[in-house]
C-alpha cells in the first residue's frame, strides 16, 4: 500500500508536468543549394529541380528529366547566462544533416511531374544534463525530425503561366528529455539521492497539400506564388518513460528506485506557409526579392491528454511572421555562377512563452554560393551565417511549474545564438 501511494505521488509530480511540446519553430528552408546561395529567394526563378519545394509550377521550365540530390549540414550554437547564479552554460554543439531529393520529368509539352523528399521542420537543442534549466520539459534534449514525400503535377497553361498542385505525406518523430527535481513535496518526501529522468517520444504520419503559380511577365521578369497547407498530427500513442531515484520518506525506510511508463495524446499542427516572389534578369545578373509568411498562430496552446483522463494545457500564443529574402546571381560564364543573399527572419515566439528548446529571436542570415555547370551535370554549393538576437528568459516557464511540481526558479538571458549552414546539391539532366 505504501509503495502504491509513493508511486502515485511520483506520477502526480512528474507526469502532470508538460510532456509534449512543439519543437519551437524548427522550420527549415535549406532545401536546395542554388536557392541557399541566394538567401532562399527562389520562388520566382524556380528553374532547377528544387523548384519542387519552392514553386513546383516552375518545373515546366525544365526540359527532359532532372535528378538532384543534396544535403545541408547545420551547426547551431547558443549560451545561457543565469540571473540566479551568474553562470554561463553553452548548449552542446551538434551538426544536423538535412537531406533533399528531387526528380522531375517533362511528360508532354504541357505537363510536367515531379517527386520531392525533404525535411522542412526539424533540428534540435541539447543542453548539459547538470545545467540549471534541466527541469524544463525538453531541457536536456529536444528533437523533432520530419520527412515529407511530395509528388507534384504541373500544367503549362500558355507560354507565360504555369500552375501546379501536390500532396504532402509527412512523418514526424519527437524526442524530449529532461531531469525531474526530486525535492520536498507536500512534506512527504524528505530526501532523494539524485534527479529523476524523463523521456518522451512520439511518432505520427499526417497529410497536407500544396499549390503554386509561376508567371513569366516578360522574357526577363518573372513572378511566383507557392502555398503549403497546415499539417495536423494527431498523436495517439506518445510514451512517457520516467526513471525515478531511490530516496527516503519522513519517519520511514528507503523508497526503491522505479520506472514508470504512461501513454499520452496531443494534436500538433505544423503551420501553413505562403511564398511570394519576383525576379528580374539584366545582362549576366539575376535579382530576386521574396516574402515568406508562416502561420504560426495555429500554435496557440499545447493540450496533452493522459490515458488516466488527466490533462495538461500549456499556452504558447505564437504569432504569424514574415521573412524577407533578397538574392542575386552573376553568371561569369557558362560554367560558373556566383551568388549572394540576405534574409531578415522574424521570430514567432513571444517573450512570455520563450523557453530553452529554441530560444530564438529575430534573425539576420547572410548567404554566398557557387554554381558549376558541366553540360548535363551541375554542382551547387552554398554557405549561410545565421545571427540571432539575444532573448531574455523571465516568464512562467522558468518560474512556476504546474501541479505543485517543485523546481528551482530560472531566469536569465539566452545569448551568442548563431549557426553555420552549408549546402551542396548535385544535379543531372538526362
Amino acid at each position: 500500500m505504501r509503495k502504491a501511494k509513493i508511486a502515485f505521488l511520483y506520477v502526480f509530480m512528474a507526469l502532470l508536468f508538460p510532456t509534449f511540446v512543439f519543437a519551437n519553430g524548427f522550420q527549415i528552408n535549406e532545401q536546395g543549394a542554388k536557392a541557399l546561395g541566394m538567401g532562399g529567394a527562389f520562388v520566382a526563378q524556380a528553374n532547377d529541380p528544387s523548384a519542387l519545394y519552392f514553386n513546383p509550377a516552375g518545373i515546366t521550365q525544365l526540359e527532359r528529366a532532372h535528378l538532384s540530390l543534396g544535403v545541408s549540414p547545420i551547426t547551431p550554437r547558443a549560451s545561457f547566462e543565469s540571473d540566479v547564479t551568474g553562470k554561463t552554460t553553452d548548449a552542446d554543439v551538434n551538426t544536423f544533416f538535412i537531406p533533399n531529393f528531387y526528380y522531375t520529368m517533362k511528360n508532354t509539352e504541357k505537363i510536367s511531374t515531379g517527386l520531392a523528399v525533404f525535411s522542412n521542420y526539424g533540428l534540435a537543442t541539447e543542453w548539459p544534463e547538470n545545467w540549471e534549466g534541466r527541469y524544463v520539459t525538453g531541457g536536456t534534449k529536444a528533437e523533432i525530425i520530419t520527412m515529407t514525400i511530395n509528388p507534384n503535377i504541373a500544367y503549362k497553361i500558355n507560354d507565360k503561366i504555369s500552375v501546379a498542385a501536390g500532396v504532402d505525406i509527412q512523418n514526424m518523430d519527437i524526442t524530449l528529455k529532461n531531469k525531474l527535481a526530486m525535492l520536498p513535496y507536500n512534506g512527504s518526501i524528505l530526501m532523494l539521492n539524485s534527479d529523476g529522468d524523463s523521456k518522451l517520444t512520439a511518432d505520427d504520419w499526417a497529410y497536407g497539400w500544396n499549390a503554386a503559380v509561376h508567371y513569366k511577365i516578360t522574357e526577363n521578369w518573372k513572378a511566383g506564388i507557392s502555398y503549403r497547407s497546415e499539417i495536423k498530427h494527431e498523436i495517439k500513442d506518445g510514451t512517457a518513460e520516467l526513471s525515478l531515484p531511490s530516496g527516503y520518506l519522513i519517519g520511514s525506510g528507503p523508497v526503491p528506485a522505479m520506472n514508470i511508463q504512461k501513454t499520452g495524446s496531443a494534436d500538433i499542427t505544423l503551420p501553413e506557409i505562403l511564398y511570394l516572389g519576383t525576379s528580374y534578369e539584366i545582362g549576366k545578373f539575376t535579382f530576386e526579392l521574396d516574402g515568406q509568411w508562416t502561420g504560426w498562430s495555429s500554435y496557440d496552446e499545447l493540450k496533452i491528454e493522459f490515458e488516466d483522463g488527466s490533462q495538461q494545457v500549456s499556452p504558447k500564443n505564437w504569432e504569424d511572421v514574415w521573412a524577407i529574402r533578397l538574392g542575386a546571381q552573376y553568371s561569369v560564364n557558362k560554367m560558373l555562377d556566383l551568388r549572394a543573399g540576405i534574409i531578415r527572419d522574424y521570430s514567432p515566439i513571444p517573450d512570455d512563452t520563450v523557453d530553452p528548446l529554441v530560444p530564438s529571436g529575430d534573425r539576420w542570415l547572410y548567404a554566398v554560393g557557387l554554381g558549376f555547370n558541366f553540360h548535363r551535370l551541375t554542382i551547387d554549393v552554398a554557405y549561410n551565417y545565421l545571427d540571432d538576437e539575444n532573448r531574455e528568459f523571465d516568464n512562467e516557464v522558468g518560474k512556476k511549474a504546474p501541479y505543485g511540481y517543485v523546481a528551482p526558479e530560472l531566469t536569465g538571458e539566452f545569448k551568442d545564438i548563431d549557426a553555420h549552414i552549408f549546402g551542396v546539391n548535385v544535379s543531372y539532366k538526362f
